[in-house]
């Protein structure tokens, strides 16, 4: 079988699979972490509070985890800094969809699409 999706750093509880990480209703998102010089090392920062456990932890997933959740259009460039970014990547518990044509707008937009997944699963 191959590894896990995730494992909480504090505990050992395992989520096989993208789906339970996201379903679960212990995990939940606190923001983005962008990072502005290569949009692959932005992460998404979840809490992991099961009720049970004393864990409470925090855990960051790559954003390129869950990037095929994305169907709309590819930016190429990161626009944090110029005049078309809003700064919305500058707080990571900022949960507001951009609207700049950059890459991490593109991340900020799979985020809201897992914190909808989440809601419909709660």
């Amino acid at each position: 079988m191959a590894g896990a999706f995730k494992v909480c750093p504090k505990c050992g509880y395992e989520w096989r699979t993208r789906d339970e990480f996201v379903n679960d209703p212990a995990i939940s998102v606190i923001g983005f972490m962008a990072d502005f010089k290569d949009f692959n090392k932005g992460a998404y920062l979840f809490n992991h509070i099961p009720v049970h456990t004393a864990c409470n932890s925090t855990l960051a997933v790559y954003v390129s985890s869950f990037l095929d959740l994305y169907d709309g259009p590819a930016h190429a460039d990161l626009k944090a800094g110029s005049d078309e970014c809003p700064g919305h990547c500058a707080s990571v518990e900022d949960l507001e969809r951009c609207t700049a044509h950059c890459r991490n707008a593109v991340a900020r937009e799979v985020m809201l699409r897992i914190i909808d997944q989440k809601g419909k699963n709660a």
